[in-house]
């Protein structure tokens, strides 16, 4: 009987401590804002959270407004990030069907992508993008140049 007990406690015990190694939701403070190219909306753009230490990278997608909401990979959708430093780069391809005729004389369309701002943006460390997130909620919009 005694043995059953010490049997029954030990898995109790395991059940208890594997329970708690279940994937924590993080704590994050909502992000959002927009995104323009020389003042318009930037469409189709991914925009990218790099923490520059403690914090968690998070990543947002702007729609035809130029809007968008940052999220974590283990957080919420939507919800933003941790507070912390943030280096921010954006990546914005877009398709290009140009027409080109072959040998041939026939007609060939072919889809192409290229990058809708200066490859600058595209990198962490020359994107010139920082943020600071605190506790609450957080907008940073961010004014791309073609230039």
């Amino acid at each position: 009987m005694n043995k059953n007990l010490l049997l029954f406690a030990a898995l109790v015990a395991c059940t208890l401590v594997f329970a708690s190694c279940g994937k924590s939701v993080l704590k994050t403070e909502a992000v959002e804002g927009t995104v323009t190219l020389d003042g318009a909306p930037l469409a189709n753009c991914t925009v990218y959270f790099t923490a520059q230490g403690e914090g968690n990278s998070g990543v947002g997608r702007t729609g035809a407004d130029g809007k968008y909401k940052l999220q974590t990979v283990q957080g919420a959708a939507d919800a933003g990030t941790t507070p912390g430093n943030y280096t921010v780069h954006f990546s914005c391809i877009e398709v290009v069907s140009p027409e080109e005729t072959n040998a041939e004389g026939e007609t060939i369309k072919e889809e192409v992508t290229k990058s809708a701002i200066p490859a600058k943006y595209n990198d962490p460390k020359t994107s010139g993008f920082t943020a600071s997130v605190q506790k609450g909620a957080n907008t940073f919009d961010f004014d791309l140049t073609s230039k």
